[in-house]
């Protein structure tokens, strides 16, 4: 018999850092008492206080992980550095670098084990294929069976000896054992169940339930005398909580995908979730925010039997020294302001002032900045007015950006040869809104369409176009269906419609029609139409399953959805928003909804 004992060990993590190598501008909102309110009158509101920060970038995250390794040895604690999945995507580092700055920068920070996020598989699994043969560290995909994988493939996924995937002879996850004062601790991983419902897989390699393959895991290592389990997931806050109450004999859960800041921020005016390493059914939680804004820590004494003892720390928001009255960082604070809050932040638990590592400087400026500064500088289009984003319509209207979005993929199909007939878009692939003002090709491709996804083009029945447009909404809604989010409401051009949430399943889209030859003309269930949109809607998720069944299967423009964007905004020359909205949505405020959602 195994005669197992105590161990010691500190966890630092991130997550969701979706290719944010540089720092972002932060707005902190600080007490009355900070700064006497008669000296910053301009920033001063209701006896409070906001100035604008640096914060987080790898530099950052750089140095305060090397101060939390120093930390642990320096008090007897074994230390590792994990990254809880999504690394891919977010801003133009990606678009112009895809994963190589990503493998080159996690190196270089030190990541030594990470969780495959739903962003990794955006463009299928040859990014991951080449991310791994690039890093040297292993990523945790436990529930991702690799078994049925085409071995023929260009570089396959399979025989990757830093890739943890599926065993599919045990029925476990693949692990790793980390020696913590003597005593064996294990870590694996999970990600999304539903991968190919929203990120776009390989049809060859497939998810297995994440609760049966933690089961499988964790007897498994019991069996062989380990007691102390690490679980690195990307499944999201609520479904980490959920599968801790499900479970026995985690440790701790270490997690990502829904961007989640764990701790009491009202200190610096944000919002406060859940305290740090909450506890479920003796399992600690935890999630370090999004965009290498914080480094989160966690320490961890393990009982003898497994269980933790005792736990403790925290997410940092990783602060620079210096804080502004703008966000652009031109307008300063006197000296005696700046020496307040400086010494208010410093005096908070949950602020890290830390100096960039010039390691991790050094890599940027020599490699990839000089790229993304030229595309900044890269101007493609003036804006009239604020293009308001949101993802389903509220009481001001729908999006004013997501329209002009659609009408460049339109407009891409076109010029390619295809007589498109309209465009249809997910609300989720448009992240931002635009201010007025100039718009450059970074602004393009690193805020407004980060995601590199190519488009495509495709045939349908009018009959499927209706489904489809249904389903994408009720998905977003909620409506008769657990959805996958707000981001599958969808936007269109040359193609408008009714959405009326209270009507029967199937009967909901009404007034849908295109416009053609000059005018609008009704959409017929039973004629073929060609339609536009991003492989991700293209391919039939999140609600728009319809679409699968189609005339002509989707075909590649072979052209991403930023650079038909900037292709029609360089043509435009002027930005404004549509006059008209093409979607009316009529939301669902009757007894019958309710009765419907109760039912679902």
């Amino acid at each position: 018999m195994t005669q197992n004992n105590k161990a010691q060990i500190t966890i630092a993590h991130i997550n969701d850092t979706h290719s944010h190598f540089e720092p972002s501008a932060v707005l902190l909102t600080l007490p009355e008492h900070v700064i006497h309110p008669h000296s910053l009158t301009e920033s001063t509101s209701h006896g409070k206080t906001t100035v604008y920060a640096s914060c987080g970038g790898f530099a950052r995250v750089s140095t305060a992980v090397k101060e939390a390794r120093k930390y642990a040895y320096l008090n007897g604690r074994e230390f590792m550095f994990v990254h809880a999945g999504d690394c891919f995507q977010g801003t133009l580092y990606f678009s112009l670098f895809k994963g190589q700055a990503n493998a080159r920068l996690l190196n270089a920070v030190g990541v030594e084990a990470m969780a495959l996020g739903n962003h990794e598989l955006d463009m299928g699994n040859s990014l991951v294929a080449d991310f791994l043969d690039q890093v040297n560290f292993p990523m945790m995909a436990g529930n991702w069976d690799l078994s049925q994988e085409d071995q023929t493939k260009r570089n396959p996924l399979r025989d990757k000896s830093n890739l943890y995937a599926y065993d599919n002879i045990t029925g476990c996850a693949r692990y790793i054992v980390k020696e913590v004062q003597g005593e064996p601790v294990a870590l694996f991983g999970l990600t999304i169940e539903n991968m190919d419902k929203i990120a776009n897989p390989d049809p060859d390699t497939s998810f297995r339930s994440v609760v049966q393959v933690a089961e499988n895991t964790i007897a498994a290592l019991r069996d062989k005398g380990i007691n102390k389990i690490v679980l690195l997931s990307h499944l999201g806050y609520e479904r980490d909580l959920e599968l801790a109450a499900q479970i026995d004999g985690l440790g701790v859960i270490i997690g990502g995908h829904t961007h989640t800041m764990q701790g009491d921020f009202t200190n610096i005016g944000y919002g406060e979730t859940d305290q740090y390493a909450i506890q479920v059914n003796g399992t600690c939680v935890v999630q370090a925010g999004c965009h290498a804004l914080a480094l989160g820590q966690i320490h961890i004494d393990f009982a003898a039997d497994g269980t933790v003892e005792q736990v403790s720390g925290g997410n940092q928001l990783l602060l620079g020294r210096q804080f502004t009255l703008d966000a652009t960082r031109n307008e300063h604070l006197d000296p005696d302001c700046h020496e307040a809050v400086k010494n208010y932040l410093k005096e908070q638990t949950n602020i890290s002032m830390c100096a960039k590592d010039p390691v991790i400087e050094n890599i940027l400026n020599l490699d990839y900045r000089p790229a993304v500064r030229e595309r900044q500088t890269n101007h493609v289009a003036d804006i009239t007015e604020t293009l308001r984003h949101v993802r389903v319509p509220d009481s001001h209207g729908g999006s004013a950006i997501a329209p002009l979005v659609v009408e460049s993929f339109v407009r891409q199909g076109r010029l390619a040869g295809y007589d498109v007939d309209f465009g249809i878009h997910n609300a989720g692939g448009v992240r931002t809104s635009l201010n007025p003002g100039p718009i450059s090709s970074a602004d393009i491709a690193g805020r407004l369409l980060p995601f590199a996804i190519g488009l495509m083009v495709y045939q349908v029945k009018g009959v499927k176009i209706r489904a489809a447009l249904e389903g994408a909404i009720d998905n977003a809604v909620d409506n008769g269906v657990e959805g996958t989010g707000t981001g599958s409401f969808p936007y269109t051009a040359f193609l408008r419609f009714t959405y009326r949430c209270c009507q029967p399943k199937g009967q909901r889209i009404e007034a849908l029609e295109f416009f053609k030859n000059g005018q609008w003309q009704p959409l017929r269930d039973d004629e073929v139409y060609t339609s536009v949109s991003s492989g991700y809607t293209a391919t039939g998720k999140e609600g728009y399953q319809a679409l699968l069944d189609c005339e002509m299967a989707p075909v590649s423009l072979d052209c991403t959805m930023a650079e038909a964007f900037e292709s029609y905004a360089r043509e435009q020359q002027v930005l404004s928003a549509p006059q008209n909205d093409l979607i009316t949505y009529i939301p669902c405020e009757c007894e019958a909804h309710e009765q419907e959602q109760g039912a679902a």
